[in-house]
């Protein structure tokens, strides 16, 4: 066990020796300079929303992946509005609470990785540093000195948009990535989702410390067959919406 834990901790400072300055990202078009900005200014709360495949969450992680390494905050929040894939669902997972929620969460665990090295990740959740939460138990709870991202944004309901932005505590910032287009979305027709409503809130109360950075079609990076896709299923949404008119 102890000749274990001596490799892994190895490893890490292997890893840390070799990540000492992080690789430096450039931005992809103006709308991620501006997230960039946004986000390396500490603005308190951000929002990055619009097209599938533009690396609104990967930056978001970057962000908070540097901030941690540099020690500027002492913990990452990660929560993820969750929701089984057009109404699948893998039923019930074993494990513990935290084990549960892993498989939601994997995308931003392995950015992670990529960024600060896979012995690291592992210590940090283990001693709690980067922490993944459900929405369920966010209630009573505040964060300080730390980077809380909010994934899948576009699933919110209204409540959890009032809870989740009643927590941000001191020298911390909170960050939303979603696509509220319609498409992505799992919140019913008839209900405004979280993304629409924290944009209402902000625009219509002039929120101070806050940034807003809309993307579109345009911005992808993920690959030309995701944009293809986008473009095809926006396309049809907006068919959709001028038959129904």
């Amino acid at each position: 066990m102890k000749r274990n834990q001596k490799a892994q901790n190895q490893r890490i400072q292997k890893e840390k020796f070799i990540r000492q300055q992080l690789q430096p990202i450039h931005p992809k078009g103006d709308n991620q300079k501006e997230l960039m900005d946004a986000l390396k200014s500490n603005t308190t709360l951000v929002v990055a929303a619009g097209s599938a495949g533009t690396g609104k969450t990967f930056l978001a992680c970057y962000n908070a992946a540097k901030k941690l390494h540099h020690g500027e905050i002492k913990k990452i929040i990660l929560l993820r509005a969750y929701q089984p894939l057009a109404g699948r669902s893998i039923g019930f997972l074993p494990g513990t609470a935290e084990e549960k929620l892993l498989p939601y969460y994997q995308q931003m665990l392995d950015y992670f990785e990529d960024i600060l090295g896979k012995g690291t990740v592992e210590i940090a959740l283990k001693n709690r540093v980067i922490e993944i939460c459900s929405l369920e138990t966010i209630r009573g709870r505040s964060w300080d000195d730390s980077i809380i991202i909010v994934d899948e944004s576009q699933n919110l309901f209204v409540p959890e948009i009032q809870a989740l932005t009643t927590r941000i505590g001191i020298n911390s910032q909170m960050v939303f990535c979603g696509d509220n287009s319609g498409i992505q979305t799992d919140v019913k027709k008839n209900l405004t989702d979280g993304l629409t409503y924290l944009k209402f809130i902000i625009e219509k109360y002039q929120i101070q410390d806050t940034a807003f950075v809309q993307f579109n079609r345009d911005d992808i990076v993920r690959s030309d067959i995701t944009r293809d896709f986008v473009i095809a299923f926006e396309e049809e949404q907006i068919l959709e919406q001028q038959h129904k008119k």
